[in-house]
C-alpha cells in the first residue's frame, strides 16, 4: 500500500504525484512574512523609476501562498514574491501589505508605505522605538542620545555612489545637502518631515559634474545641524 505522509505545510507539495513507498515529507511551515528589510516601514521610491517589492528576500516561498494588498484591498493577480513595475507613478503612492499562507496557517506582514515622489534621492527608513528620556529641542551636538545623529558616508573615499545615514529620534522637518568648500549646495538629498528612524538615502556622485576634492554633506534640524567630510576621488 503506499502512503505519503506531509508534515508542515505546503501547497506545492500536495499537488506532487504520490511516491512508490512510504514518503515522508516535512516542510517548514509560515513562519514569518517581511516587505523589504524586516524593520522598514516607509520606502520612497524616484518617479520614473522601477518600483519594486519583495517579501522574504532571498527565501524560498514556493511551498506557500502569496497575497499582495494595497490599502487594505486585495491585488488579484499578484501572487508573486516581487511586486514590480517598470516605472513607479504616482497612483502606486499606498500602504502595501503581503499574506503568506498554507492549510495549516497564514502570516500578514507589517505595513509598508511607499511614496512615489520626484526627489531623485530615495530615502529609506527603518522605524525604531522612541528612547524613553530622550528630549526633543535644542541639541548642541551629536552622540548616541542626542535627538538627530549624522553617520559617517559608506564608502569615502567616493568615486561612484555613497550612502549617507542618519538617524532621527522623534519626527522632524529634516534636511540634508551637499556642499563644496564655499558652502554652494551641490545637492539637495532630503527636504521633508521624516519619522522617528534610521535613514539612509544614496548620493549618486557620477551623476553629477563634480570635480575630485573636498566636499560636505550636511544635516540639519530644527536646533540641530551637524557636518561631516566627503571626499570625491574621480
Amino acid at each position: 500500500m503506499k502512503r505519503t505522509i506531509i508534515l508542515g505545510v505546503a501547497l506545492a507539495a500536495m499537488s506532487m504525484p504520490m511516491m512508490a513507498g512510504n514518503t515522508i515529507r516535512i516542510l517548514p511551515a509560515v513562519q514569518h512574512a517581511n516587505i523589504e528589510a524586516a524593520d522598514m516601514m516607509i520606502k520612497r521610491i524616484p518617479e520614473g523609476q522601477e518600483f519594486l517589492l519583495s517579501v522574504n528576500k532571498g527565501e524560498n516561498l514556493n511551498y506557500l501562498e502569496i497575497q499582495w494588498y494595497k490599502d487594505g484591498v486585495r491585488l488579484e493577480g499578484e501572487s508573486g514574491q516581487d511586486l514590480r513595475r517598470p516605472i513607479a507613478t504616482a497612483d502606486l503612492n499606498g500602504v502595501y501589505t503581503v499574506k503568506l499562507s498554507s492549510p495549516c496557517g497564514s502570516q500578514m506582514s507589517k505595513p509598508m508605505q511607499v511614496v512615489i515622489g520626484p526627489n531623485v534621492h530615495m530615502i529609506n527608513t527603518n522605524i525604531t522605538p522612541r528612547l524613553e528620556g530622550v528630549a526633543g529641542g535644542s541639541v548642541q551636538e551629536t552622540t548616541t542620545t542626542s535627538t538627530f545623529e549624522l553617520k559617517q558616508c559608506q564608502p569615502n573615499p567616493v568615486t561612484d555612489k555613497a550612502t549617507i545615514m542618519f538617524t532621527t529620534r522623534e519626527s522632524a522637518d529634516i534636511m540634508l545637502k551637499v556642499v563644496d568648500l564655499n558652502g554652494n549646495v551641490i545637492a539637495t538629498l532630503v527636504n521633508e518631515m521624516l519619522p522617528a528612524g534610521d535613514h539612509e538615502v544614496v548620493f549618486n556622485a557620477r551623476a553629477l559634474t563634480l570635480s575630485s576634492g573636498l566636499y560636505y554633506y550636511v544635516l540639519s534640524a530644527p536646533g540641530f545641524t551637524d557636518t561631516k567630510p566627503l571626499m570625491l576621488n574621480r
